[in-house]
């Protein structure tokens, strides 16, 4: 999908997670198995690279200010779906 900067996405990505302490390996195949730390982020396409999509929840059309509030910055790799959101205007 060709991703254009200004429209709105909603991404759904795998996140990191952790535990403290030490585990066999029957013990990481069963925490593995029930983890799943989908993320969903919805927001503007900001900016995209070979590494990154950039999301950002505002979108300020003033010359005189930052264009872009509260940028995430998603690693391509974890991402497993992007779907672009038709807004209406009433």
């Amino acid at each position: 999908m060709k991703l254009k900067i200004g429209e709105k996405y909603e991404i759904y990505w795998l996140d990191t997670f952790s535990f403290n302490g030490w585990f066999d390996d029957k013990e990481l195949d069963k925490k593995t198995e029930k983890m799943s730390y989908l993320q969903r982020s919805v927001g503007i396409l900001a900016r995209e690279n070979k590494n990154w999509i950039i999301l950002a929840t505002h979108e300020n059309p003033s010359d005189d200010f930052a264009r872009w509030g509260h940028p995430d910055w998603i690693p391509r790799g974890v991402i497993k779906k992007i779907k672009k959101l038709v807004v209406e205007n009433k």
